[in-house]
């Protein structure tokens, strides 16, 4: 059984009946990629692997002393409270050692690279990509994000298909997903993230994440990023494109 993201997300909300909650457990057992889609989608998944990665293999190796049958009075509780003063160092230690070796928290365009690193061409064939639909999307999207997205651009840039405009959510900030298709039916995206008035402004940076060529900027705001199929993508073009569109 397929199951959407936005079925998997009302999962994750608690906003499905228990008959079909039940459906997506039992699928996820059997199906190690449903799983990966399903954590890709939870904002929490990252953090709670993160410190489970984190947690030492083994516990740390406290040696106590002998306790000597001749030792009493002060001279013997003296050993004693070295004995558990040295227990709580190395407990101390431990702990010190896991918070600065901790993995640091991903920020929205890693966590969007890793979501949009699932999609296959398959993933995408079969959305429909009505005007209606278009339309109803959309229309959702802005809403969410304050501002209009330019779909007429979107539309017009060379080579791709418009095939969907998603609503996600990071940390609290509305995130939408746009989707296309290339030539080829290869999935691509442009991301674009409302991060508030005190958001500093950056320049366009090239990057790989998550196996896939990647470009991000911010301006004004919001934070964007374009997303291609590979690590090889070309996304110079589109860059342009977007950048004179959205920040010019």
């Amino acid at each position: 059984m397929t199951f959407s993201d936005e079925t998997l997300l009302a999962y994750l909300e608690g906003n499905l009946e228990e008959a079909e909650a039940r459906q997506i457990e039992q699928a996820v057992e059997a199906d190690p990629e449903l799983e990966q889609r399903l954590m890709a989608l939870d904002p929490f998944a990252s953090m709670v692997q993160g410190v489970f990665e984190a947690i030492p293999a083994q516990a740390p190796e406290v040696v106590l002393p002998e306790p000597a049958a001749q030792t009493s009075g002060p001279a013997g509780m003296g050993l004693m409270r070295l004995a558990a003063v040295a227990a709580s160092v190395a407990v101390i230690a431990a702990s010190a050692t896991w918070w600065t070796m901790r993995p640091a928290p991903l920020g929205w365009a890693q966590q969007a690279a890793i979501y949009q690193s699932l999609y296959v061409p398959d993933t995408i064939a079969p959305l429909d990509a009505s005007t209606e639909t278009l339309d109803k999307q959309f229309a959702m999207a802005e809403e969410q994000l304050g501002r209009s997205l330019n779909r007429d651009a979107l539309e017009a840039l060379p080579g791709l298909e418009l095939r969907r405009a998603q609503v996600l959510s990071f940390k609290g900030k509305p995130l939408i997903q746009i989707v296309f298709a290339d030539e080829q039916g290869q999935p691509l995206a442009f991301c674009v993230i409302r991060q508030g008035p005190d958001a500093p402004n950056k320049p366009a940076k090239l990057a790989v994440l998550s196996g896939l060529a990647t470009i991000t900027w911010a301006q004004d705001g919001y934070g964007y990023m374009l997303l291609g199929s590979n690590p090889q993508t070309d996304l110079s073009g589109k860059l342009d494109a977007l950048s004179q569109t959205f920040t010019g």
